[in-house]
């Protein structure tokens, strides 16, 4: 039985083709040789929807015309989520994650030369703390696979496929954690590596959180970057004595990455136009008319990408002091960054991802010493501050990188051929 694997990231996504005879083959989803695809939408009418780098270029083109989507991912566990509205239609969320998995099927149908319906779904150890919202978020991933066209849907834990992938190279008996720090969440499975078949019981620990590297950008817009945009914005209604800040719901969607462009919604908008006259002085108006600027061009993408560019500057540079700029029409933002604040405005970040990681160590009565080797995968592997944690609590010397985006696709197709066995 012929499967594709998919790993559907809240950054990047990546797909297998594992045919008949068990023969596993990278798909390129962005021309010959480009096997990553940014998990980006972009669509400016209902008959014109583009995808990954083409997603960025479009929406750079137009000016912030159109509907730009990101990080869908993250919505999947969200009760309160039910969709939005795209060229006015109604749109699930399934629906919405339906459109991109529909063009990655017919991108790898074109190169296969198949019609292929059967597919293994990557999918976080935890979607959510809350077992309710995890089943809701897997119920919905399996709907958006139906409505993309596969029949045969199988899911598998992402760390978990780490950690197949990572085993295939492997010919001894070893403890390892596989840590898997994404773009959306963090995943962490505790695992017994040996020769021969694996059983349930060779899992020893797995958990994760919804903590990655968006959070990470998200909180250095909170505490650095967003008081440019009318964080601090206090204001004052007539007749009224009592000075009134900015929202604190709405300070969580300018710091989310996924959330920022739902300041674009009816209410939310008629809202912060009816505050702006009000403002206490003309430096808290000038901040909400450049947050005005950047949903009016939606600019949440490029603001984040800046953003990003800069937390691998901090992480990279030796400077005691990172400049941050960001220029367009009438915003004008420069930040001067102490590195010793901004790895104090991240420690909260780090130690919560720590903390879904140290769950694995009580679910299986395991010591930290007694594992043998830490697979790192995932882009946010990299990041300093949780690499220092990680030397911290392992030792530098069992911290092993692999295969940083492709370990996740390899290892569910690993899983692949383990069902066709069957």
């Amino acid at each position: 039985m012929n499967y594709y694997a998919i790993d559907f990231g809240t950054s990047n996504s990546l797909l297998n083709y594992i045919s008949d005879e068990n023969v596993i083959t990278p798909v390129p989803m962005e021309g010959e040789g480009k096997y990553i695809l940014r998990s980006l939408i972009f669509t400016m009418s209902q008959k014109e929807w583009f995808f990954g780098e083409e997603a960025i270029q479009e929406y750079t083109e137009n000016n912030g015309e159109g509907r730009f989507f990101r990080s869908l991912k993250k919505f999947l566990a969200d009760p309160h989520f039910k969709g939005t509205e795209v060229h006015n239609k109604k749109y699930s969320i399934e629906a919405l994650v339906a459109v991109f998995l529909r063009e990655m099927k017919s991108r790898a149908d074109k190169f296969t030369g198949k019609n292929v319906e059967n597919v293994i779904m990557g999918r976080p150890a935890k979607y959510s703390l809350s077992k309710e919202n995890d089943q809701l978020a897997e119920d919905r991933m399996r709907k958006a696979c139906e409505l993309a066209g596969f029949k045969n849907i199988l899911f598998c834990p992402e760390p978990l496929a780490a950690g197949l992938d990572f085993d295939k190279d492997n010919d001894q008996k070893k403890i390892v954690l596989i840590a898997d720090f994404g773009g959306g969440t963090s995943d962490f499975t505790l695992m017994q590596l040996h020769k021969g078949q694996y059983s349930q019981d060779d899992i020893l620990g797995l958990s994760g959180v919804y903590k990655a590297g968006d959070s990470l950008d998200g909180e250095m817009m909170r505490k650095f970057i967003a008081k440019h945009f009318g964080a601090k914005f206090s204001f004052q209604l007539p007749m009224g004595n009592q000075v009134l800040t900015f929202p604190r719901a709405l300070l969580n969607k300018i710091c989310s990455p996924a959330l920022i462009t739902q300041l674009r919604e009816k209410e939310t908008w008629n809202y912060l136009k009816t505050i702006h006259p009000f403002a206490k002085d003309e430096e808290n108006k000038r901040h909400l008319d450049q947050l005005f600027a950047l949903v009016d061009y939606q600019l949440g993408y490029t603001i984040f990408h800046a953003i990003e560019k800069s937390k691998i500057s901090i992480c990279t540079e030796n400077a005691d002091t990172h400049s941050f700029k960001f220029s367009y029409g009438e915003i004008e933002v420069e930040e001067e960054i102490p590195r010793d604040k901004y790895s104090s405005a991240m420690k909260p970040v780090v130690e919560e991802i720590l903390s879904a990681m140290m769950e694995v160590f009580e679910q299986s009565g395991i010591e930290p010493s007694q594992v043998d080797e830490v697979v790192l995968t995932g882009g946010t592997a990299q990041f300093t501050q949780i690499q220092n944690r990680l030397n911290e609590i392992f030792g530098s010397d069992k911290l092993v990188e692999h295969d940083i985006y492709q370990s996740v696709v390899g290892g569910l197709s690993q899983y692949a051929t383990l069902q066709s066995k069957d």
